[in-house]
């Protein structure tokens, strides 16, 4: 096993197809899951790339032990923590592949996954390609259904807007199906290397929640070429798991809407003259729905200690919380009714 600093590879052996990037943080008990299943891969041109966040279980021991049966795994050191931003952006820093794929700890890939997006992405020459989600319940140990990725057909080109719009936190009111959808910012992108360093594009480090949003947007305003496919090859570990109803205990993204909020200030600033005034209307939206969907959350909380005054001043303080309570009741209401029918 070659394990290097943030330097970077020292090798000279020929460059593979795809880098893997996973960035690991006390991930002993789940990681190997996420690497079998790269090394399961029907393109095995890779090499798997983990980024160690300064763990303080056994996850590096368990990354050597396999890295000993596979020269393709290589393990990065962060000399401090400092959250999957900084480890995904090392391990760009150490990839050599031509595409690249991020790939959190606790998540898998489907055997078809890599070989299906990037003959996609090549045959169309695109800069970055993702595709539908699996979703899978831990504690079952069992895929629970598919995102609902909403899509023109098999294969859509994502602009700026279909982008900005597809992650929003919620459905127009308009709709009253009741559905959830799944929002493009949660989706994993693979990318082409050399784009990435000719735009210099890197993992925006002072934010540890939405910072995918934050990746995405900014190579989209960098002029990336980016498309869909209907197939779901991504395995999504749920926070709290649609089968069993009980937290995963894997996941080591601490949700703060805040961060959102400030997310897209940063972009603003970034790449003010990429975004339209109806970009810049749909990144304000994504705020106010960041702000409502955080005091609907914190209303829900009071409801379950039956503090319901205190839970309907917290809506009332934001208003935007309101769309999110009908939507709730919405789903609420479809729920029971296809329980009654079955």
């Amino acid at each position: 096993m070659l394990s290097e600093s943030a330097s970077g590879p020292s090798d000279a052996t020929a460059p593979p197809l795809v880098s893997v990037i996973i960035a690991a943080y006390d991930a002993a008990l789940f990681i190997e899951r996420a690497i079998r299943s790269v090394q399961a891969q029907t393109l095995s041109d890779v090499e798997i790339i983990v980024v160690d966040d300064v763990s303080r279980d056994d996850t590096v021991a368990v990354v050597t032990d396999l890295a000993k049966l596979d020269a393709r795994i290589r393990l990065v050191r962060s000399p401090k923590n400092g959250g999957p931003s900084a480890a995904r952006n090392l391990g760009i820093a150490a990839a050599r592949g031509r595409w690249i794929a991020i790939l959190d700890a606790d998540d898998a890939f489907k055997p078809d996954r890599l070989d299906t997006l990037v003959r996609t992405a090549e045959e169309r020459s695109l800069d970055m390609i993702a595709d539908n989600v699996t979703y899978y319940d831990a504690t079952a140990q069992a895929e629970a259904g598919h995102g609902n990725l909403e899509l023109n057909g098999a294969f859509e080109v994502v602009d700026m807007k279909r982008f900005l719009r597809a992650s929003l936190f919620r459905r127009p009111l308009s709709d009253v199906s009741g559905r959830g959808y799944l929002q493009f910012a949660l989706l994993k992108f693979v990318f082409r290397r050399s784009f990435l360093l000719e735009q210099r594009l890197r993992y925006p480090e002072t934010i540890r929640d939405s910072e995918d949003f934050y990746f995405y947007a900014s190579c989209l305003a960098h002029g990336a070429k980016a498309g869909l496919v209907a197939t779901a090859g991504y395995l999504y570990t749920q926070r709290i798991g649609s089968l069993s109803g009980k937290a995963s205990g894997q996941t080591r993204t601490v949700v703060d809407r805040g961060q959102v909020i400030r997310g897209v200030e940063a972009l603003l600033a970034e790449h003010a003259r990429a975004f339209d005034a109806v970009d810049t209307g749909l990144l304000r939206q994504r705020q106010e729905q960041a702000r409502g969907l955080q005091a609907y959350e914190t209303a829900l909380v009071h409801n379950r200690s039956r503090d319901r005054i205190r839970a309907l001043k917290t809506l009332a303080a934001a208003p935007p919380s309101w769309a999110f309570l009908w939507q709730g009741i919405v789903q609420r209401v479809r729920r029971d009714r296809q329980g009654t029918r079955a």
